[in-house]
């Protein structure tokens, strides 16, 4: 089924495969970017230390593929966020990344509350994402209203991957602002 095509899923597939591969590369890539425009060591706050159970593991990724196909789909027939030529993305996907935010909860000293975390989700999602704007990449439109579509799924998404990996990271609002400016 081609992407023009494609009903809002309610069940979301984990890239496999070449994908796969491709995908977490992309993610381990704009970390690692990340990290020297920051100039700080990332890593330690990626760990996971309690994985959620798998069918709470399975539900959380499912609802946050759901709500990016949800939060997509209605900024396509509204064009509510579009300036110009660009979307806001974090307007784009209030909701989505309010869940990643769930997804990765702080305590009130600022660290990562590891009692209450899924960070195995935000990983698996930032993943499938991954995988999302790989496919996107590959896609060669025919018509001119297909290539401007597939341009702006393709901003969006790609966005959306740096704002879940500054979560993931734990970045300050001033790192965010030094890797956007480099």
């Amino acid at each position: 089924m081609d992407d023009q095509t494609r009903p809002i899923q309610t069940h979301a597939e984990h890239p496999e495969g070449e994908l796969g591969l491709a995908a977490r590369t992309l993610v381990q890539e704009r970390i690692r970017g990340i990290r020297k425009a920051v100039g700080r060591r990332l890593t330690p706050g990626d760990i996971v230390l309690r994985p959620a159970a798998p069918e709470v593991r399975e539900h959380l990724f499912e609802e946050a593929c759901e709500l990016y196909w949800n939060e997509l789909s209605w900024e396509e027939i509204t064009d509510e966020e579009l300036m110009g030529d660009e979307e806001l993305t974090e307007m784009v996907f209030p909701g989505l990344l309010t869940l990643v935010d769930a997804f990765l909860p702080h305590s009130e000293n600022g660290e990562p509350d590891r009692n209450r975390e899924h960070r195995d989700v935000a990983h698996d999602f930032i993943t499938w994402l991954a995988g999302r704007l790989i496919e996107l990449r590959n896609q060669a439109p025919e018509s001119e209203d297909d290539r401007e579509r597939i341009r702006r799924r393709k901003a969006v998404t790609d966005d959306l991957v740096d704002l879940i990996a500054f979560r993931l990271c734990s970045l300050t609002d001033d790192e965010v602002e030094t890797y956007q400016s480099r």
